[in-house]
């Protein structure tokens, strides 16, 4: 463990920095990528190029935020933790408290929701299931990989990330040389609908409850944790510009479902059909893995358990975080690209706007010497711009349902 930290009730678990760049990766690489294609359809391939750009500039710098706060806590906590020691211990503390914990796991809840309702659509679909199997099926990786912890997640969305990237370019690459490809198609662009997408642009790289998760990870090498939350992103990025290149070139915008892999392997062909939802269900896995695991820690810090391994606290954090998404996916009364939606626009306020005054907070009261400072990205420009920018798309994406 690096001098200056302290072991808190979140236990620190040595990862290596491809381990945790494979956490960004793995927890961004799921339900929003599945979707952005269906959500920009308006705009076109260009809309959907600039709002991942758009949005993946903003999430990186809300993330070196949540970096530089970690890296002057003692004990390295998730969110929840740093709101308690930093903003709000006093008279009025515990109701804010609560309501941001309610926030926050009320956030991973459609997040959590959408995979579920994603993988467990494509498991249907591949092996002609009823939806709620196929819900179950897609759970149990899930909520096993989850149990057992953030070396299990860390090892599990390494090798799963690195399955999908070969994947994704493997299949990229088919779409691109099919007859059916028209690089004509690339070129539409409709710029007034753009707005509508950025919900779900900003749940594409919205991996920042991952960041303490990381820290902890790195505990004996802090120095590194910009560079894992810079490669994540950036390597997240690059699956956001190719991925939806291949299905816009392949296909009209009306021919895009929900969940594109499933129009996507339509039009290429049964074996394609069945090798890329095999890709769609690795990328909705780790991104569960990564959002359910951030989740645990946050409810572990809610209730002020001791220790995240104590078997009470652990089942009780374990229900917390993966009943409520089954009971909805279950209910079948929600859409899979509108949970997106609502997790994007509600989740960039609470995960990307609160540690602009997080971080004001942990500067004065700093716990210890950090190894990292965001210099530049904290003048009032970019705190102002970012505020504007996530309390713009929660605003839009409330008035335009």
């Amino acid at each position: 463990m690096a001098a200056g930290f302290e072991q808190g009730a979140l236990h620190i678990r040595r990862l290596s920095l491809i381990e945790t760049v494979m956490m960004i990766v793995g927890g961004n690489v799921g339900a929003a990528i599945l979707s952005l294609p269906y959500a920009a359809k308006a705009s076109g391939y260009p809309g959907a190029v600039i709002v991942a750009a758009i949005t993946t500039v903003f999430s990186a710098i809300s993330h070196l935020y949540i970096v530089e706060i970690m890296l002057r806590t003692k004990s390295p906590g998730q969110l929840v933790g740093l709101v308690r020691t930093y903003m709000f211990d006093g008279r009025h503390g515990r109701l804010y408290v609560l309501l941001v914990s309610a926030l926050t796991v009320g956030l991973v809840i459609p997040s959590l929701t959408a995979y579920v309702m994603g993988g467990g659509a494509i498991i249907s679909s591949l092996l002609g299931l009823p939806a709620w199997a196929g819900h179950f099926l897609f759970l149990l990786p899930g909520a096993a990989v989850v149990w057992v912890g953030l070396k299990a997640v860390g090892l599990a969305q390494g090798v799963s990330s690195i399955a999908m990237m070969g994947v994704l370019l493997l299949f990229a690459g088919v779409s691109i040389r099919h007859p059916s490809f028209d690089p004509e198609r690339l070129m539409r662009f409709s710029a007034g609908p753009l707005a509508a997408a950025l919900p779900v642009g900003i749940f594409t790289s919205m991996s920042q409850s991952l960041v303490p998760e990381i820290v902890r990870g790195l505990a004996h090498d802090p120095k590194s944790a910009p560079t894992a939350i810079k490669w994540g992103l950036g390597i997240n990025l690059l699956f956001l510009l190719i991925f939806p290149m291949a299905i816009f070139g392949l296909q009209d915008p009306l021919e895009i479902s929900q969940v594109v892999t499933i129009s996507w392997g339509q039009a290429l062909g049964p074996v394609i059909y069945f090798a890329v939802n095999l890709f769609a269900l690795l990328a909705l896995l780790t991104s569960f893995w990564g959002g359910a695991g951030a989740a645990m820690g946050n409810v572990v810090e809610i209730f002020r358990f001791r220790s995240e391994w104590d078997i009470g606290a652990r089942l009780a954090a374990f229900a917390v975080t993966i009943a409520p998404s089954l009971v909805l996916t279950l209910i079948g009364r929600f859409d899979f690209v509108d949970m997106i939606q609502t997790a994007g626009s509600v989740g960039g306020v609470i995960l990307a706007v609160l540690p602009i005054f997080i971080l004001r907070r942990a500067r004065q009261l700093s716990e210890r010497e950090p190894e990292y400072n965001v210099g530049v990205l904290y003048s009032p420009v970019v705190k102002a711009a970012l505020f504007i920018f996530y309390v713009g798309v929660l605003v839009y994406a409330a008035f335009a349902r």
